[in-house]
């Protein structure tokens, strides 16, 4: 005699059911179970940053689960600069980017398929921007602040490539000097503070940490200027390439969301962004950081401002310097796609930016 086990169906009649059909019944459970857990499974997504402040709201996504919400599964990759980013999006082993508009811009003119989907570093509302790049003097160097002609002869350490290349370039031609007038020490970002320290530069021109590095670790180190260049668009990009929103459009999509909803938390919490960073950026620490994060702009959005200050500043610096063959149209390299679904999706993560302009918005 089979054992048999009783249910009680929604008539209130007692049913009977085999030991047989009860596993079966219970295989089919496991079996949906299964399914369900591969549909909700998380989404890889490969993303290349570098060591740089700008990136707090990244490693706070990592750290307070926010990717993890969107069912993201994020691998991450720590670059030196943008040249060795944008290089990784070209040859596919990563999806996404966080790095400069200039080697973005670079990469676009040299018929790389890379897209803009937003912003790291930016003000939204701003044409031209510059405010994540500063100039830091030691204490000799005979360049007082704010006087930028007396750098006329000085040694200027900047990572050749990135953007601190063309910022250097527009601040020189502001006072009537040019990259002639200086000598260009090519200085990885990691060592700005020991070349002013070892006086292998007079000057270093970089991204934040950097700058605030060189201020808190070098004695008597002072800013010479923070941002101010006036020929100069550089906001911080989000980077993917045409293969990867061909495939990956919904990750992309859901990306972004969180990115927007990291950055909305660091704008409120810098101080405890600065210590996140500090596990996530070798030799910083957090003085060092929340000294570098008190006043960086976080906005991802795109604006006209964006595709206006690459036609208007960026792209023409950048052929001034030979770094670009040809002026080009930056637009069909830009996406607001993905920005607008974020803001869409959630408006409390844009809730204490500024309201872009009906004239600015794209």
């Amino acid at each position: 005699m089979p054992v048999r086990y009783y249910l009680e169906p929604t008539n209130g009649r007692k049913s009977e059911e085999t030991m047989v059909a009860r596993f079966r019944r219970g295989l089919l459970l496991v079996a949906a179970l299964v399914v369900a857990a591969g549909a909700w499974a998380a989404e890889p997504l490969h993303v290349a940053v570098t060591t740089a402040a700008e990136n707090a709201p990244f490693f706070a996504a990592v750290e307070n689960g926010l990717f993890a919400k969107q069912g993201l599964d994020v691998k991450v990759d720590m670059m030196p600069s943008g040249v060795e980013i944008s290089n990784a999006l070209a040859s596919g082993t990563v999806d996404v980017g966080l790095f400069g508009t200039y080697p973005f811009l670079v990469a676009v003119s040299r018929g790389i398929p890379l897209v803009l989907i937003g912003h790291t570093w930016n003000n939204a509302l701003n044409n031209p921007q510059s405010e994540v790049i500063s100039m830091v003097a030691r204490a000799d160097a005979g360049v007082p602040a704010g006087d930028l002609a007396k750098l006329k002869g000085k040694k200027v350490g900047v990572t050749r490539g990135a953007g601190g290349e063309p910022y250097i370039a527009g601040i020189l031609q502001q006072v009537g000097l040019t990259v002639n007038d200086v000598t260009m020490v090519n200085t990885a970002p990691s060592s700005m503070a020991t070349a002013l320290a070892n006086k292998d530069a007079d000057v270093i021109v970089a991204w934040e940490p950097w700058p605030s590095a060189a201020l808190t670790k070098v004695p008597g180190a002072y800013k010479v200027i923070y941002g101010g260049c006036k020929s100069c668009y550089d906001a911080g990009t989000v980077v993917t390439t045409k293969d990867v929103i061909a495939k990956k459009s919904k990750a992309l999509e859901a990306f972004i969301v969180a990115y927007a909803e990291a950055q909305a938390w660091t704008r409120a919490h810098r101080d405890e962004a600065a210590l996140i960073s500090t596990r996530w950026i070798p030799g910083m620490d957090k003085e060092t950081l929340s000294l570098a994060l008190k006043s960086l702009p976080l906005d991802v959005r795109l604006s006209k401002n964006t595709v206006e200050g690459f036609k208007e500043h960026a792209i023409p610096l950048l052929l001034s310097q030979k770094r670009i063959p040809a002026i080009f149209d930056p637009a069909p390299a830009i996406d607001n796609t993905f920005v607008a679904a974020a803001m869409k999706a959630d408006p409390s993560a844009f809730a204490d930016l500024k309201e872009l302009p009906a004239d600015k918005r794209l």
